[in-house]
């Protein structure tokens, strides 16, 4: 019973971390460009992530659960618990540095860490999350550059589309929030089976049911500890227009609903950064964006993120478990 409690507080605990994390890189667009107050933001963000984790999420709790180990059944009981544990404290770190982890890959990293202790790695499965997950960053930063191109800067061949936009000024930014609902629904298929999975190791529950209780603390994290967070990647990179938001949150959307459909953990936060980091090149040039201390950062935490959080993983199940043995 003790197990049981420890499992749902932490995953709360968890969820409302992760969902911070979420709420910063589906609703930069329209709160960065001061189209949503960060309330309204956080309210529509919970309706949609629920919608998202609800019809496609349990395809990514499948893979979490059954691919990353060779041997699934092979987890301990405490197994889960210690998941969500390594999770939460990295995850925790990152929002107090105000840095838009990648949820999945710190995830992804826990359940390795304990499929490493038990030596059933399923290594075809990481590469596979990984190698996707790097060629869908590359492609979130080459599309939203190439199309900001098209707009910027200010010239004689593309001043017919500032008149459009200006004419249509409402209906761009209709299609501005609408994106950001999109990009709330891709959160919704992908992040919330990041918490549902490793509690399904240690408890015979409804999927669907927890991921729906999971999605209602994403959102409160999203009002709770969203701030921070969302203030780095919509003011401090590169200040966020209207017309380079409806880019951001299509482009990165797309790429995570890809993944989700395909059943693969996979990096919104790093899809949304590359494609505020394109959006800054195009602006600043590659030099001035990629020397901003602010970006140095970001890249330092999510190399070391993962790698902290697999040891502690490992550590944990090597520390708890052996101690439990004694017993």
């Amino acid at each position: 019973m003790t197990e049981i409690i420890l499992l749902i507080v932490i995953s709360v605990f968890l969820a409302m971390n992760m969902g911070a994390s979420g709420f910063s890189i589906s609703f930069t667009p329209s709160y960065g460009s001061g189209l949503l107050t960060r309330k309204k933001a956080s309210l529509f963000y919970t309706i949609f992530i629920l919608i998202g984790g609800i019809l496609i999420g349990p395809r990514v709790v499948a893979t979490l659960t059954n691919k990353i180990s060779c041997s699934p059944f092979g987890f301990s009981k405490y197994s889960g618990l210690i998941i969500l544990i390594s999770s939460a404290i990295m995850m925790f770190l990152s929002n107090l540095l105000k840095i838009p982890q990648s949820t999945s890959f710190i995830t992804v990293a826990a359940f390795s860490g304990a499929a490493f202790y038990y030596c059933q790695v399923n290594w075809y499965t990481i590469i596979k999350i990984f190698y996707i997950s790097v060629l869908f960053c590359v492609l979130a930063f080459l599309g939203t550059y190439f199309i900001k191109k098209i707009f910027y800067p200010p010239r004689n061949g593309n001043l017919w589309l500032y008149e459009k936009s200006v004419v249509h000024n409402d209906k761009l930014k209709k299609f501005i929030i609408f994106t950001d609902f999109y990009s709330a629904f891709a959160v919704g298929t992908n992040n919330i089976a990041n918490v549902v999975a490793p509690v399904l190791l240690s408890i015979n529950f409804n999927p669907v049911l927890y991921i729906f209780f999971v999605g209602l603390f994403f959102g409160l994290g999203s009002l709770v500890f969203g701030k921070g967070v969302i203030n780095t990647i919509s003011k401090e990179i590169v200040p966020i227009g209207q017309m380079s938001a409806g880019i951001i949150s299509f482009v990165s959307s797309s790429f995570v609903i890809i993944a989700s459909l395909l059943g693969l953990p996979t990096p919104y936060a790093q899809f949304t950064t590359f494609s505020v980091l394109a959006i800054s090149s195009v602006k600043d040039g590659f030099y001035l964006t990629y020397k901003k201390s602010v970006v140095k950062k970001i890249f330092f935490v999510w190399f070391a993120g993962p790698v902290f959080t697999f040891l502690l993983s490992y550590l944990l199940h090597l520390l708890i478990l052996e101690i439990l043995l004694k017993i």
